[in-house]
């Protein structure tokens, strides 16, 4: 039987994943990178850095679900702990 930490680390991976995707869509649509015929660095360093963030919040997800994962226990459970 799945432990309880279990659950609630997926519900917390779920719940972060979609709360980032709906705040970073937010923020990547106010961002206005400049034309690429008029400022080539300009657009590949905005472009660059959108997609690192979308990196990051692909991540933060997974932080997510292991510090509720240990909030709730799970760590002690699966005996790493001395």
């Amino acid at each position: 039987m799945l432990d309880l930490s279990f659950i609630l680390g997926f519900i917390g991976l779920a719940v972060g994943l979609i709360i980032g995707i709906f705040i970073f869509s937010a923020v990547e649509d106010s961002i206005t990178c400049p034309d690429e015929t008029t400022q080539q660095g300009g657009n590949e360093s905005c472009t660059r850095a959108t997609q690192i963030a979308w990196t990051v919040i692909g991540i933060l997800p997974i932080s997510l679900f292991m510090t509720i994962f240990t909030i709730f226990g799970g760590i002690s459970k699966l005996g790493y702990t001395m």
